[in-house]
């Protein structure tokens, strides 16, 4: 009899052993299933309206769950003054690991507003600008707040930063061969109405639309004569070009365009912050904010995004 109910006991055993592994191996399955996607958030001039020292990012903003996301990529104006103090960028930091390789910030003007030289850098550890692989597309992160009025006469420093950045492209652009996609991300807007061919001026969409600003020193080229055409060499190689601005949300939540060569022009912002406090003449649009979504997938080589409202039950 005791050797009966042994062997029961050790058949019991055995099989309890066999279900865990069997689960064990299923969610093995799950996650590798996951892993065949990564997920992208973008956010886009984040900073709470009202606040005494300019110095935090929109409130409802402050329990989210960045950690869901494989990379993080923020469109500047984090802080209405994030480069101030260093006590700013420390707090950003705390939020967003600025450092961190999967985090990629695209500085913005209110990031610089009475900045302190270098303090970005200092606490990104990376250059204003720069690309980076991202699984099997490439990144690139630029600076666009040196670009400049026509008016405004740069300085070395700020010639050689622009000549620098253009000279990252045109290397990107007759070296780019095995990745699916190059997205950039930026803050001011690149789309002009010469290349939107739609009816809508885009002042009434991009917080700021300046489309004469010079983008270098010596030659005084614009984003349509000088970089347009370094994409559009990308495009045509069979490379999708995504850029992405983080200069919205005041007179629109979300936007997006492809121009007739393929090449498309994202937006995302949110503002909504400032009805809490009040709502000046150029703020236009205070519907849901938006934030933007990205999803890649690793085997079709396949990028899609979604704009979603924030806050909004998924």
């Amino acid at each position: 009899m005791i050797f009966i109910l042994k062997k029961l006991i050790e058949a019991f055993i055995s099989k309890a052993y066999f279900g865990i592994i069997l689960i064990l191996l299923f969610l093995s399955c799950k996650t590798e299933e996951k892993q065949t996607t990564r997920q992208y958030l973008f956010l886009g001039h984040t900073y709470q309206w009202g606040v005494e020292d300019n110095n935090r990012i929109d409130f409802r903003l402050k329990d989210f769950d960045f950690g869901q996301y494989d990379q993080l990529w923020l469109g500047g104006d984090l802080c209405a003054r994030s480069s101030e103090k260093m006590e700013t960028l420390t707090y950003l930091d705390s939020i967003f690991d600025l450092s961190d390789p999967s985090t990629h910030w695209a500085r913005g003007n209110h990031d610089l507003v009475k900045g302190i030289p270098g303090a970005i850098e200092q606490i990104t550890k990376r250059n204003s600008y720069y690309s980076a692989a991202l699984e099997s597309a490439t990144l690139v992160v630029m600076n666009t707040m040196e670009f400049h009025h026509p008016n405004y006469k740069p300085k070395p420093a700020e010639c050689e930063m622009l000549d620098g950045q253009i000279q990252m492209l045109e290397n990107i652009a007759d070296t780019i061969a095995q990745s699916s996609h190059l997205i950039v991300l930026h803050h001011y807007c690149f789309l002009t109405n010469e290349l939107y061919s739609d009816s809508t001026n885009l002042n009434t969409i991009f917080n700021l639309y300046v489309p004469d600003l010079k983008i270098d020193c010596a030659n005084e080229h614009t984003f349509t004569s000088k970089l347009y055409p370094i994409f559009k060499k990308i495009q045509s190689k069979g490379v999708q070009v995504v850029l992405v601005s983080g200069d919205l949300g005041q007179r629109a939540k979300a936007f997006e365009y492809q121009t007739e060569d393929g090449i498309w022009f994202l937006g995302s912002g949110i503002n909504n912050s400032a009805i809490e406090v009040y709502v000046p003449d150029y703020v236009t649009d205070t519907s849901p904010d938006k934030i933007l979504v990205f999803e890649y997938d690793l085997e079709e080589r396949e990028l899609t995004w979604e704009f979603q409202e924030l806050g909004a039950k998924k």
